[in-house]
């Protein structure tokens, strides 16, 4: 009996351990596959920092800076705003984003209603200066970094539940193992108590009958 207890403590432990090994390897696989993808997520950022680097060293070379050195005001006019967005072929949300303005305020610009301000035409004059494809990698690259940002924090989420739920795992299966094995110690002792008892109740002299 003793035998067979300890090869059934033995098969629990390996399986145990094989489950576990078996998940553990899982998530190796995830974290490893998550860490490809913020490499890759780094690698495109610098790309997009360096191109916006250089688009910059272009803008602040054009010929359009000596107007405020001279105090003049920027030329500008709703038609070219309505005309430059057309041939981005953008709405007035994703405009507005690249001035980081409100699509209203676009609107506005374009119906003639409102001005932009200085920093805003600034900023209005340097995208006019960028390419169609420069523009649009900006706005698209933006886009992805933030679903990328949140896929990123959705899956370390899952990854943390499922290595709470491995951890529990684990603990339930070895208080399981303890408890049968204090409830096997504890029948060996009731059992050889029982024993005990009977040979005492055996060794003890009968009485003689008169």
């Amino acid at each position: 009996m003793p035998n067979v207890m300890g090869v059934l403590r033995a098969e629990i432990r390996r399986l145990a351990r094989k489950e576990t090994r078996q998940e553990i390897a899982a998530l190796r696989k995830h974290v490893n596959s998550m860490r490809r993808r913020v490499a890759e997520s780094r690698r495109r950022i610098r790309e997009l920092e360096t191109r916006t680097k250089q688009a910059g060293k272009r803008g602040a070379g054009a010929p359009a800076a000596a107007d405020e050195d001279s105090g003049k005001q920027v030329r500008f006019s709703p038609a070219w705003v309505k005309r430059h967005r057309s041939k981005l072929g953008m709405s007035r949300r994703i405009y507005a984003k690249l001035l980081s303005v409100s699509p209203q305020t676009i609107m506005g610009w374009e119906s003639g209603r409102t001005r932009p301000r200085r920093s805003a035409l600034k900023t209005w004059r340097e995208i006019r200066g960028k390419g169609v494809r420069e523009l649009k990698a900006l706005v698209t690259g933006g886009a992805r970094k933030k679903r990328r940002g949140a896929g990123a924090k959705k899956a370390g989420r899952k990854l943390r539940v499922l290595a709470r739920r491995v951890a529990r795992g684990a603990a339930a299966r070895r208080a399981t193992v303890r408890r049968g094995t204090a409830g096997r110690t504890r029948g060996k002792v009731a059992r050889r108590a029982r024993g005990k008892a009977v040979r005492r109740r055996a060794s003890r002299p009968r009485a003689k009958k008169k």
